[in-house]
């Protein structure tokens, strides 16, 4: 079964809950005082079923009283689509329009206008009233259909479920495809079971048993038992009215507007970047709804439309979502949409500088923002609910499993080059990599991928060299490997378990500290030219026999020794026997 969320809306006594009654059968007001007074102050819950089409309509029916306003914009937060509640003898009023608006203003397109208590007018005046509706409708720009209805006789509610049928069945969203996010709206404990946290499922899925966070405390927990209407479920999905077992959780530590999610599946934050609908007052404190939480902030002009908002509290969001800004009256002004919703370079020379990629192209404003940091994709998925290829982005360049800016690259390779250029002198062994990392904010493996593209540097073991100035023979890796070579021939694979890195190896060997002996073996040059010194004496030319009784050197080592004497050009064979081709024993 597909689940789908609608909300009502409405001036006060238009007939919202009655409306949801005749419908589901099911009394939304639910509260005490609400029976007594006979209105709505808090929101209220229904449901109905096409079985036939697989889809329960969960509707949340909230106050149309002013006062209760703030309860108003929590409940239509979470729905995805609209009962639009008119009374057919008034017409719409100021809370009808408030209401619509701020559906709006999250972000709902889709719903229905219902004209209520027609039995109460005459045909002219709910033609006028029709009138009115239909001209409201399309000077706010949507296409609801418009129905009309008696719940006290039951006349349109067959027309009315048939035209809910068809709205939902249109609402395909896919949003149980989407990262978990539950929107809370209370918790209260039940005995034998606990804390139970009772919210509407807005994306994704969750089973029994699933770790989840609620944020933005940064619970984490395990969730016991769920529950859809009374109805205990092993899954539950998007559109569903759920309620969570969470036992471990105390009650009073979870408030209206927090959110149940996957754990690290967004982030929080009190900075992110906005556009809003309206012009507001830099450095003015505003009141402003994320989905049923209340906070302030302040909002500071970016340009156009665009504005940096700091929170009073953190706040779960992602790029995409909706809140409404009320004034200090509790009034609706507008709303705004969450560019950016946890901004890390908040200076407005650089927003504004990127303004146009932070609108068009969010992938490379992040890796812009990030800098040294770089991005992966499960940082962009945070932000944004959804991944991006950085390999398909022009700017976007791999080092190990983080794309950074090319941009941002080629200045760190300046100002790497630069830095070494001022410390790493003719006369110095080298800089410690950790200094340099620490100057310029720089990972290893970015370091490392910098040092391949700038000049003649060398990143050896924990130090950076100049690869043709600097006195290696005196570095202490390189100290290291002479101490090991003091005695003779090595093999490779020994020194490498000693702890020789093959950077130190290859750099030893081109600078002809050291020198390959054949396939595996290693030989210092002051022990290579002892040896030679000795082969001299045995006059102009000698034997393979004649050299191995001198040196001392078993056949592995001597045979590979003499090829390495022809190569180097210091001697050249003529049959069993080889000739010095010069007097030279320095190479």
């Amino acid at each position: 079964m597909r689940y789908v969320l609608f909300a009502t809306a409405g001036h006060i006594d238009h007939g919202k809950t009655s409306l949801i009654k005749a419908l589901t059968g099911i009394d939304a007001d639910r509260l005490p005082e609400e029976k007594k007074r006979g209105l709505s102050i808090d929101m209220g819950f229904a449901y109905m079923d096409f079985d036939d089409i697989g889809i329960r309509l969960e509707f949340i029916d909230v106050p149309g009283h002013e006062r209760f306003i703030k309860n108003a914009v929590a409940g239509i937060s979470s729905a995805t689509g609209l009962l639009l509640v008119i009374d057919a003898s008034e017409g719409i009023m100021p809370q009808t329009v408030e209401h619509f608006r701020v559906a709006k203003s999250f972000g709902v397109k889709e719903g229905i206008a219902v004209l209520t208590k027609i039995d109460k007018v005459d045909r002219e005046t709910l033609e006028v009233a029709k009138e009115e509706v239909g001209d409201f409708l399309r000077n706010e720009s949507v296409n609801f259909h418009v129905s009309c209805v008696s719940p006290r006789t039951g006349e349109g509610l067959d027309n009315l479920k048939e035209t809910l049928k068809n709205v939902a069945e249109k609402l395909k969203e896919g949003k149980a495809l989407k990262p978990l996010r539950v929107l809370v709206d209370s918790a209260f404990s039940v005995r034998g079971y606990g804390t139970v946290i009772r919210g509407s499922c807005i994306e994704g899925r969750v089973k029994e048993g699933d770790r989840v966070a609620i944020e933005p405390v940064g619970l984490e927990v395990r969730l016991r038992k769920i529950q859809n209407h009374g109805v205990f479920v092993e899954e539950a999905e998007a559109g569903e009215r759920i309620a969570l077992n969470v036992p471990d959780v105390d009650k009073e530590k979870v408030k209206r507007g927090f959110w149940v999610l996957k754990p690290n599946s967004y982030l929080k934050s009190r900075l992110l970047i906005v556009k809003s609908d309206v012009d507001v007052y830099s450095g003015k404190l505003y009141s402003l709804f994320f989905g049923m939480r209340e906070v302030h902030g302040r909002f500071k002009g970016i340009g156009e439309d665009v504005y940096l908002l700091r929170l009073s509290e953190e706040v779960v969001s992602k790029r995409g979502d909706r809140a409404v800004l009320l004034d200090s009256s509790a009034r609706l002004m507008g709303s705004i949409e969450v560019l950016h919703p946890a901004v890390s370079k908040p200076k407005k020379e650089f927003i504004k500088d990127n303004l146009r990629c932070l609108k068009e192209n969010f992938g490379l404003y992040i890796l812009r923002e990030l800098d040294t940091k770089g991005v992966d994709a499960e940082y962009f998925f945070k932000l944004t609910g959804y991944t991006v290829n950085f390999e398909h982005l022009q700017e976007a360049v791999k080092v190990g499993d983080r794309f950074y800016s090319a941009r941002v690259l080629e200045k760190l390779r300046n100002k790497l080059a630069t830095f070494l250029e001022e410390n790493l002198k003719k006369d110095t062994l080298g800089i410690h990599k950790a200094e340099v990392m620490e100057k310029l904010k720089l990972s290893q493996r970015l370091l490392e991928y910098l040092l391949n593209n700038t000049g003649d540097y060398r990143l050896v073991e924990e130090y950076i060299v100049v690869e043709s100035n600097a006195a290696l023979e005196e570095h202490p890796e390189v100290k290291n490997l002479l101490s090991l070579l003091s005695e003779g021939f090595r093999e490779e694979k020994d020194l490498l378990s000693e702890g020789v890195s093959g950077e130190v190896l290859r750099l030893a060997v081109k600078r002809k500290l050291v020198h390959r002996i054949g396939s595996s073996f290693f030989l210092s040059d002051v022990r290579l030219q002892e040896l030679v010194k000795s082969l001299k004496e045995l006059g102009e030319e000698f034997s393979i026999r004649e050299a191995k009784e001198k040196l001392k050197l078993s056949r592995k080592y001597i045979v590979p020794l003499l090829e390495y004497l022809d190569y180097l050009g210091l001697t050249v064979r003529r049959g069993e026997k080889r000739r010095w081709r010069s007097n030279k024993i320095s190479f």
